[in-house]
């Protein structure tokens, strides 16, 4: 790294740091934006300085033409090309061109140093308002404390002589003792021995490149980066690059200004439409406008048609000041006028100086104000310097004028010409040339608009004054008496329309007595309409105010007039500006302000321009905002919002400062910088003030699931907060899902107060928003990315650090994480299987003590023992829980969901009866053959002890599945007795069976496993360690037709689908209860199953022998007329829906419809009506209603009136 960099470290903040408030924006960074910066922020006030362009510093200034090219922007009404960021700024006006430079420090940065001030006779015209005619002395310290700070300098004389110099002067003795008399070297700001600056920077003395026009890289340019902005940055003011304002507003409500600018980020450049249409915003108390005459024109300009109240001038008075190039070519003299580039110095014939040194002013003999001017030599950029040579050649045919020379004078030229040749632009007849600078009067009527949203420069006929003619014959007549030949600048042309270039743009906003006759007053702030009134806090500081061509250079007036207008901004409010310099070196790790230890919640990065290994991308979502629908149905949400046309769009940009964090998911570091518009919730872009990403979160929740999270904290521009929650699920699927999963993003927007923490780690966005105060909910809705804006979202990824090893592995760390997370869950099939012994014990929920547990065995008529629980709750009930098939009582009363529904029971204050029966894995006797004629029996027995226990005449079942089967069975033949209340689960009277176990069923494969394996059970569950019979059983299933979205890696959950059919829609379970299903299931005998599958083939439970004992007509009358509910989940695969509706039906048919109920329950499978994360909402809450509603017909509540249960006081969920 060169000295140069390590004396200039950057000291601009990301954007993702910029505040949502600031007393004073600075906008522009030139000589009024930096003089404003710096001013304010000595004042003590919080101050923000945006800028369009980068921050570059000596030693980053690029120097060949390879490196210029990237750095040119060009600007027409027709077209934008180019980096909006890059350092050269060219706007095609037609008749009058213009060249600013974009960069922290604006023109400063490649302008040419001179710093004169305006001829006394230009502050007595009558363009300038009253109170700067009588007020010169302002206009004074204006300029001391400019030149204070600025510290400019006549070339010195015991320096090396300049040819180009040198030969200005002998131009201004050939021109006549008038012009001799008035050629003096001028003053410039320019360093020329190593020193501290009065701002506390360290300047080196000038190498005499005369690289001014492309950026000086030594050190010597005393540009305003170098003074004015590190003493802004050094008194507290927060500097942001890259930030192109657009517009401002005033905000009614408050007082305050809004600035819109567009982050100009290389990450957000392939959505250029978006960014402008949604750009940030910042508010400030007072704003200084300095973006360059042509910026703060296209900014006020592009405000007033957005609605703020401005003069009808603003536009109208823009000059060129007068700017004429011109070129003397082949000179009898030595010039020297090309830049020396990266040359070392030493090695060329003479040095070349800094780009202007000296002047021919001819103001001061001038009758006329308007017609003075002055000459200056300048500097050809190196980059430029081959095509410069041939435009030199060819214009000396077509366009210029020659001298009157002997022959031997001719065939110097002519040999000259042939150095320059075969020599290069460093010899011959080119560094025999000259270059002319002219300043002098136009006419001031150029006018500024807005076409097609970009700046339109109306100039006509500026080059076609008599001035311009008569000072092009000024400099063709210096040319031709020094034996050369004059060009004009080729824009200077008939065929190009007589157009000129300026450096020096000018006016639009100029100075006026009141609206009518300007823009802004002479303390720089805007008039509001054509009025005296102005907009207390919204001035105006650069060369956009001056309502005159200057016949000079314009920086130094500018800068005067910058000052002046702070110091009355500053007396306005009572605001005290210390002007003392600092005295001493600036410490860059130590401002002597800084604002930063009082922010506790500041977003930090490194000082260092580069991330370290960090990564960054941004994308463009849009899609539909509901505010009507406030549920978490995100597609109803969706659908209300498209049939209002309410949409909603981001342009958001990720920043993760350290890659590795960003796949570390202990660690928060990626940030969300953007904007979203909404109409719905603000009429201007929502801006994000903090924001939070989270890539591929472990969803708890949902199996084998992940999210991308989005947490954000909105503020509008009227000052509502909001706080926005969006996520992304990726689950098992296949590529297409996987598709769809990436690219959906559920949104919930919640209103914040202002008093909120402002904590974004919790992003995941549940059901239990329902439990949430609703009225803070704004709304919902879905936000998706189309084909196109992925693949423009791909190109914003990039990898960032101090060198390229960093960055190749920042990507490598990303690219792997997102690649390898994608890929588990689209190629779930082809991965290692889960088994249960290489899980960790899980972690079990926290619940409410429960009452304690009572036990009892109890023994069915054929002599088979069970296990009978009781938990004690309340009054209700009593209810007995009865599992499913190889299940125990743990499916209701497991601690591996939030809410069981044994919690539930007993929260609502119910006395509840729980068995093992002979087919629970905890039962001794589920190793022994059984039919489920033989099941029914252990619930007979287990109704039995329930209603000695408590003594009533009837209780109330819930049975599940299998366990659903043989309760009706027992209830239809007359052997379970005493249940006044059923809720029957999945199955009843009609076990038809589900497609895939219909095709199993016909398949035979359970005669396959018991005859040719010879197995007379089959257990779902497994091991890493199992036989080699189950562990080809387990690879074979990886490929078992599932549900879709269904798959996963657990071998348990393989084998309970081959076994019984997919349990459970994967996205209802949380991870824990899935990857621990065998602390709850076990072992099936094979007589059970082929019993099952007895009754299925005729859709009717039947005994083993295939005989309708059961479901007889009569049985049904007599044995199930009472309060009897179905739950059956939508998406079941085990047994079909029309399962239990046909169960339902038949009860309807047979004893009538009152006391009947069925629930089909969206979105749910078999078992996770039970187990799912969200089920205690959607599904216990119904069968809650059905025990309810008729507690006064069973157990201990039987004979008492009625009672509507949703105004008990008994339920505290």
């Amino acid at each position: 790294m060169s000295k140069e960099k390590l004396e200039y470290p950057h000291i601009s903040l990301p954007v993702p740091q910029m505040k949502p408030f600031y007393d004073v924006v600075v906008i522009g960074s030139g000589y009024g934006g930096a003089i404003a910066a710096s001013r304010m922020s000595r004042a003590g006030k919080r101050v923000a300085l945006l800028e369009r362009g980068k921050e570059k510093w000596p030693g980053e200034y690029p120097s060949k033409l390879r490196e210029c090219l990237k750095e040119v922007q060009y600007s027409s009404p027709k077209r934008q090309m180019g980096n909006k960021t890059g350092m050269f700024r060219f706007h095609d006006g037609g008749s009058q061109d213009a060249l600013v430079a974009c960069g922290l420090g604006g023109t400063s940065l490649i302008n040419a140093n001179v710093a004169l001030e305006a001829d006394d006779r230009v502050w007595e015209m009558s363009v300038w308002p009253d109170e700067i005619k009588n007020d010169r002395e302002s206009i004074k310290r204006g300029y001391d404390r400019a030149r204070e700070m600025l510290e400019p300098r006549e070339y010195p004389s015991h320096y090396p002589e300049l040819p180009k110099l040198k030969t200005l002067e002998e131009q201004a003795k050939l021109l006549g003792e008038e012009f001799h008399k008035n050629f003096y070297r001028v003053p410039i700001t320019v360093t020329f021995e190593d020193r501290i600056n009065a701002a506390g920077v360290r300047q080196y003395a000038s190498t005499l490149t005369g690289n001014d026009c492309t950026g000086v890289n030594d050190g010597s340019k005393n540009s305003t980066l170098m003074n004015y902005i590190p003493d802004a940055w050094n008194h507290g003011c927060e500097i942001f690059c890259e930030c192109d304002v657009l517009r401002i507003k005033k905000c009614e409500k408050t007082g305050r200004y809004i600035i819109f600018y567009e982050w100009l980020d290389d990450n957000r450049t392939n959505f250029a439409k978006e960014s402008r249409n949604a750009p940030f915003f910042v508010i400030a108390e007072v704003i200084f406008l300095a973006a360059g005459t042509l910026g703060t024109n296209e900014i006020l300009l592009r405000s007033s048609a957005y609605g703020l109240k401005v003069s009808d001038r603003l536009g109208k008075g823009f000059s060129g000041n007068g700017d004429i190039l011109g070129f003397g070519y082949n000179l009898d003299h030595f010039v020297n006028g090309i830049g020396s580039g990266n040359i070392n110095p030493a090695n060329m014939k003479a040095p070349v100086g800094p780009c202007i040194t000296g002047v021919i002013d001819m103001r001061r003999n001038a009758e006329n104000v308007l017609q003075g001017y002055v000459i200056e030599e300048g500097v050809v950029p190196p980059a430029i310097g081959k095509s410069f040579q041939v435009v030199l050649k060819s214009g000396s045919t077509a366009i210029g004028s020659k001298p009157d020379i002997t022959y031997s004078e001719s065939a110097s030229r002519k040999w000259r010409q042939v150095k320059s040749a075969f020599g290069g632009y460093y010899t011959g007849a080119t560094s025999h040339t000259q270059t002319y600078l002219v300043m002098s009067h136009d006419d001031n009527t150029g006018q500024l608009e807005l076409v097609n949203d970009r700046l339109k420069i109306d100039n006509k006929g500026v080059g076609a004054s008599d001035t311009v003619k008569h000072l092009n014959k000024v400099l063709e007549e210096a040319t031709l008496k020094a034996k050369g030949t004059y060009i004009p600048s080729p824009l200077w042309t008939k065929p190009l329309g007589r157009g000129l270039v300026t450096v020096h743009p000018i006016g639009g906003c100029n100075m006026g007595k009141d609206g009518k006759s300007g823009v802004i007053n002479h303390k720089g702030q805007v008039f509001i309409g054509n009025s005296k009134d102005v907009h207390e806090g919204l001035y105006v500081c650069d060369g956009a105010i001056i309502p005159t061509a200057l016949g000079v250079n314009p920086f130094f007036t500018i800068c005067a007039l910058a000052e002046r207008i702070c110091e009355y901004a500053a007396k306005d409010r009572d605001w005290s500006i210390n002007y003392g310099l600092i005295g001493r070196q600036i410490d860059y790790n130590r401002p002597l302000v800084s604002y930063e230890q009082n922010e506790p919640d500041l977003i930090k990065r490194p000082r260092n321009h580069e991330l370290e290994g960090g990564i960054s991308f941004t994308e463009v979502m849009k899609g539909y905002f509901s505010t009507e629908i406030l549920s978490t149905d995100y597609v109803t949400a969706e659908l209300q919002a498209k049939s209002a046309d309410s949409t909603m769009q981001f342009l958001l940009t990720v920043i993760a400062y350290n890659a590795d964090t960003l796949v570390d998911m202990d660690d928060h570091s990626a940030i969300i910088i953007g904007t979203i518009s909404c109409r719905a919730l603000s009429p201007d872009p929502l801006l994000v003030t903090r924001g939070k990403f989270r890539l591929f979160i472990p969803e708890t929740d949902k199996v084998d699931s992940n999210r991308m999270m989005y947490n954000l904290n909105l503020k509008a521009t009227d000052g509502t907060k909001y706080r926005f929650k969006g996520y992304k699920l990726v689950k098992n699927g296949k590529m297409r899902e996987a598709w769809e999963q990436t690219t959906n993003l559920y949104v919930t927007v919640y209103l914040r107060g202002d008093d909120e923490e402002e904590d974004l780690d919790e992003v995941n966005v549940t059901q239990e928003d329902e439990e949430e105060d609703l009225r803070k909910i704004v709304g919902r809705g879905i936000l998706q990315m189309s084909p196109f804006e992925f693949m423009k979202q791909l190109t914003t990824f990039k990898a960032t650090g101090s060198n390229d090893l960093s960055k190749i592995k920042a990507m490598i760390t990303f690219d792997d994480f997102f690649v390898t997370t994608m890929l588990k869950h689209v190629f779930v099939r082809f991965l290692p299987l889960d088994y249960p012994d290489q899980k960790p014990v899980p972690k079990a929920f926290h619940h409410k003590c429960r009452p304690s547990k009572s036990v009892w065995e109890i023994t069915a008529e054929d002599g088979v023992k069970s296990l009978l629980f009781r938990y004690q709750g309340g009054r209700k009930g009593p209810i007995l829980l009865v599992h499913g098939a190889a299940m125990s009582h743990e499916m209701w009363s497991t601690n591996l969901i939030k809410k069981s529904f044994l919690d539930y029971l007993l929260e609502h204050r119910y006395d509840v009866f729980l068995v093992d029966y002979r087919l629970s894995p905890t039962n001794p006797a589920c190793k022994n053959q059984a039919t489920l004629d033989d099941i029914r029996l252990d619930h007979a027995a287990a109704v039995k002890k329930v209603r000695e226990i408590t003594g009533v005449e009837t209780i109330g079942v819930i049975a599940h599945c299998v366990g659903s089967i043989t309760t009706f069975m027992g209830l239809l033949d007359g052997k379970i007795e005493g249940v006044g209340c059923l809720i029957g689960s999945q199955v009843a009277m009609h076990p038809i069976l589900g497609f895939w176990n219909n095709v199993k069923m016909h398949l035979k494969l359970l005669p396959f496993w018991k005859h040719v394996l010879r197995q007379t059970e089959f257990d779902v569950r497994t091991s890493s360690n199992t036989n080699i019979l189950n562990k080809v059983v387990d690879q074979l299933l990886r490929f078992y037709p599932v549900p879709k979205s269904q798959t996963c890696r657990s071998a348990l959950c393989h084998r309970a689908s081959l076994c019984y059919g997919t349990l459970y829609q994967h996205e209802n379970l949380n991870q824990k209860i899935h990857d621990n299903q065998h602390t709850f299931f076990g072992t099936v005998n094979l007589t059970t199953m082929q019993h099952l599958h007895v009754a299925a083939r005729k859709k009717l439970i039947l005994n083993y022998q295939g005989q309708n004992t059961y479901a007889t007509k009569e049985n049904v009358r007599n044995r199930l007329n009472f309060p009897i509910c179905l739950i059956h989940g939508e998406e079941n695969v085990v047994f079909d829906i029309t399962s239990t509706k046909k169960t339902y039906d038949t009860l309807r048919t047979i004893n009538g419809e009152h006391n009947y109920v069925h629930h089909e329950i969206d979105k749910y499978g078999h078992l996770d009506c039970w187990w799912g994360t969200n089920a205690s909402k959607d599904v216990f809450t119904k069968a809650l209603s059905h025990l309810e509603e008729t507690q006064h017909l069973w157990g201990y509540n039987a004979g008492q009136p009625k009672k509507d249960y949703r105004d008990s006081s008994s339920s505290d969920d």
